[in-house]
């Protein structure tokens, strides 16, 4: 943002693109939007680097309210001898037990949690331009609507034009078997910006540190390539300007 500032030519937004791969939040929600012309950052599944700001950790903590209250409803707090037995029993359950909270009510608190934080606050800070979420989903089975069609377009001009970039590295070294036993991502969806839901919370998850890896960041973009239909046709598009440029 600095070196567009300061240099005129750089100010037309094909002359400087900007990927950003595991930012953490670093401007307040005004820079974060106005770069959006010439920054994109990639975010990995539950990395918690790109979500470690002061916003995300407090709608965390109130979602861990929510959970300590429905323990404490259920007797299952852990406040004395037989409420401690009673939530030990409650773990051996495991899959197969009844959840503590629905989906719903989980998305519901979260989405409570997150309306109350204000993304004007000075001290809330965000991931800098349009942001691609690379996910993996909880729920196999997706409906799609018009707006994710969308997304999904947007997405596929984003690897076209990010793709090139990274022919001479190893990103598609991994073998189609590595793939399937990998935890990297399947999906992918563009955002407008880093004040997207996804990024307002801390995913307590045991990949929240592997996420913002390198090799897990490679493995994601590769998976999602090769998975999805938008790989062929990104090859192909490669391949038709590689020829009109006569490169080999």
């Amino acid at each position: 943002m600095l070196l567009r500032a300061s240099i005129k030519s750089l100010q037309d937004s094909d002359n400087l693109k900007v990927w950003a791969f595991a930012s953490p939040p670093v401007l307040d929600v005004d820079n974060a939007r106005a770069c959006s012309s010439f920054v994109t950052t990639v975010v990995n599944n539950c990395d918690v680097v790109t979500r470690s700001n002061i916003s995300p950790f407090a709608v965390t903590v109130s979602l861990m309210r929510a959970v300590n209250k429905r323990l404490e409803e259920q007797g299952l707090n852990m406040s004395d001898f037989q409420s401690t037995i009673a939530y030990l029993k409650k773990i051996r359950e495991g899959v197969d037990g009844e959840m503590l909270m629905s989906a719903d009510e989980v998305i519901s608190e979260l989405d409570n949690a997150i309306e109350r934080e204000d993304e004007e606050d000075p001290d809330h800070l965000y991931v800098p331009g349009k942001v691609v979420l690379m996910y993996d989903l909880w729920e196999k089975e997706q409906r799609k609507d018009q707006k994710e069609e969308e997304s999904e377009k947007d997405f596929i001009n984003f690897v076209k034009e990010m793709l090139p970039r990274l022919k001479d590295t190893n990103l598609h070294s991994n073998s189609v078997e590595d793939l399937k036993l990998s935890t990297s991502a399947k999906e992918a969806i563009l955002c407008m910006d880093g004040t997207c839901k996804a990024l307002q919370f801390i995913e307590l998850d045991g990949r929240l540190i592997d996420d913002h890896m390198s090799p897990q960041y490679r493995s994601s973009i590769a998976r999602i390539l090769s998975s999805r239909n938008v790989a062929k046709e990104v090859t192909e598009s490669i391949k038709e300007e590689d020829q009109k440029n006569n490169v080999i």
